[in-house]
């Protein structure tokens, strides 16, 4: 199955929901993290469908049809939209990794100086 088809223009959500229950998660996913995918697993209700909106951060890593598309990949996503809505915890979310990433970088880096 290509999961780029559970991607779907904002327009079409409410045709392709109908009558079923749906969950609402919006986010950048700017870049995919494990703790996103414990929260949409968290946010799959039994017996409803999970919708992602996928958003735009100030300064994206990644493109939003990318981000779309890795989201799309998890089995526990139904539906994904692109949208512009946000969520300030996937902005802390964000935010923690590229501490995290840089913050490594800067030991990486302190580390070769003092190896040379």
């Amino acid at each position: 199955m290509d999961t780029r088809s559970k991607i779907i223009p904002l327009h079409e959500i409410q045709e392709r929901l109908q009558d079923h229950a749906a969950s609402w998660v919006s986010g950048h996913f700017d870049p995919l993290l494990a703790e996103h995918v414990g929260r949409l697993r968290q946010a799959r209700q039994p017996g409803s469908l999970l919708v992602v909106e996928v958003t735009n951060p100030a300064r994206p890593l990644l493109s939003q049809r990318a981000r779309a598309e890795l989201v799309a990949a998890l089995s526990i996503v139904d539906y994904v939209v692109c949208g512009n809505g946000g969520s300030a915890a996937d902005a802390d979310l964000t935010a923690r990794f590229i501490d995290h990433v840089l913050a490594r970088h800067r030991e990486e880096s302190r580390l070769k100086e003092i190896q040379r």
